[in-house]
């Protein structure tokens, strides 16, 4: 922070002074007029004072770097001083302060210091004890600003005709930069621009010739600033482009699913045949491709479009001598495949049935088709006593319930018929051998009692009669003409 302080003698630091943008410090050889006597006034002897300027930066600097520097002002005989100090460049004051704490140059009131040499001074106003003093001159030299300067061209390779923006960016390596930019193709001038406060500068031209071209932009500087030279860059310019036009077909519309549909485009153009590819898109989506024959024809065949509009467009890449160009939309219709001949479907591929029930499946029969005429059904995967049948365009399938043996036992009891023989039989195993009559007694029981078990009758055992719950795959096979087809259905039976 510059600061200003009062001692037997005062100091002035001055603020940071830049070469093309900050503040300077320097002040006049010439000594301020004294003040004119008063008549009848007492005649007050003023103390000399004297002013010594400093410069705390080197001496030799570049356009755009810093020059810094402090004044001090001292009474002779030590006593305080008060009045003001300017600071000079040469015959110019660009700052004048009162003399007190803290005091410093505002930042705006210098522009800065072109290159050159430069003379600075710093004056003392005096005041009403003290005689005004200037302070010896420092001589410092701002030397002019070394550069760089770059290029770019908005587009690369162009075609004949085209226009291309290049654009020269100068950096200076200590200060800003101001002048003109001239942009060169080889040795020939294609003209020239002011360089911005930003140090860019930019030019348009039409590039004619095919060929490539050696492009450089020359900054030229100025007093504060050297010159520089960009880089050499090669611009590509290419033969004017012939127009092309593509147009598009396709081998069958609608086409049905599944079947081969051929998509041709065909490209015309220029004095040159077009050759390269050629994309065929739908929304965006590239869905196939295909290069140029010699009679600019490019063929591409698909089986695997979906149902329903399709909007496809062929897109030309271009050559080195033709524009790319894309056809007129073509929308393209793909119908369901026909149902072979004597096929059947079945509308349902899950049916839920209670025992005893009829389960019910519509069947869809193609148009035309001879299952439309004349068709029977055959069922494999029933359950036990279950079967099925065609009735009115749907497939039957009938269960049975289990049987009636003066009992309510589900399917789950296991009921005395099969306990009993067994029971019998564990008996005549254990019976001792001697006693042969009793083991012949216990054998006719136990064939009795299987006899029993195996007809469920009077046992109330019914778990083989009837269809049994569960969950069954059925598959079913319609007939007509000598042609058969057969599809599945799962069975549930419910208790």
């Amino acid at each position: 922070m510059p600061i200003f302080r009062f001692t037997m003698t005062m100091l002035l630091l001055l603020t940071t002074v830049r070469a093309g943008g900050g503040q300077v410090v320097s002040a006049p050889v010439l000594e301020p007029p004294s003040p004119a006597p008063v008549a009848g006034a007492q005649t007050v002897t003023q103390v000399q004072s004297t002013v010594a300027l400093q410069i705390t930066t080197p001496l030799a600097v570049f356009y755009g770097e810093t020059v810094d520097g402090l004044a001090q002002v001292t009474a002779n005989d030590g006593s305080p001083v008060t009045g003001t100090v300017s600071f000079y460049d040469g015959p110019t004051s660009f700052c004048t302060l009162t003399l007190a704490d803290g005091a410093s140059c505002p930042a705006s009131v210098a522009t800065g210091f072109s290159a050159g040499t430069h003379v600075f001074t710093a004056a003392y106003s005096g005041d009403a004890t003290h005689q005004p003093a200037t302070s010896n001159a420092v001589t410092v030299v701002v030397k002019q600003d070394t550069t760089a300067t770059t290029m770019s061209s908005s587009i690369n390779p162009v075609s004949a005709g085209g226009s291309v923006v290049y654009t020269a960016q100068v950096q200076g390596a200590h200060g800003a930069v101001a002048g003109t930019v001239g942009f060169f193709d080889g040795t020939a001038s294609m003209g020239s621009a002011v360089v911005d406060s930003n140090g860019r500068a930019t030019l348009s031209v039409v590039m004619v010739a095919p060929g490539v071209h050696k492009i450089t932009t020359v900054y030229a500087g100025d007093a504060n600033s050297a010159g520089s030279t960009s880089a050499e860059m090669d611009e590509e310019v290419t033969a004017r482009l012939s127009p092309s036009m593509t147009m598009l077909n396709v081998s069958a519309d609608p086409v049905t699913a599944n079947e081969s549909a051929t998509f041709t485009a065909h490209v015309t153009g220029g004095t040159n045949a077009p050759t390269g590819m050629v994309a065929f898109v739908e929304g965006g989506a590239m869905l196939g491709s295909a290069m140029l024959d010699a009679a600019g024809l490019a063929a591409w065949s698909t089986s695997s479009l979906s149902v329903g509009s399709h909007s496809i467009v062929a897109r030309y890449a271009g050559d080195v001598s033709t524009e790319p160009s894309v056809s007129g939309v073509l929308d393209v219709t793909v119908d369901p495949a026909a149902q072979p001949s004597g096929g059947f479907t079945l509308t349902e591929s899950v049916v839920t049935v209670t025992a005893g029930g009829i389960a019910t499946i519509p069947i869809k029969v193609a148009p035309g088709s001879i299952f439309a005429r004349a068709m029977s059904v055959s069922c494999s995967g029933l359950p036990d006593e279950a079967s099925c049948v065609l009735a009115s365009g749907a497939l039957q399938i009938r269960t049975v319930a289990p049987r009636d043996c003066a009992t309510p036992a589900p399917y789950s009891a296991a009921g005395v018929g099969s306990a009993g023989p067994m029971l019998a039989g564990l008996v005549a195993i254990l019976i001792p051998k001697r006693r042969r009559a009793l083991r012949s007694l216990l054998a006719a029981l136990c064939a009795v009692l299987a006899m029993g078990a195996s007809t469920g009758c009077g046992t109330g055992n019914c778990t083989d009669l009837g269809s049994r719950p569960g969950t069954y795959a059925v598959t079913v096979t319609g007939s007509a003409g000598g042609v058969s087809t057969s599809q599945k259905v799962k069975l549930v039976v419910m208790p």
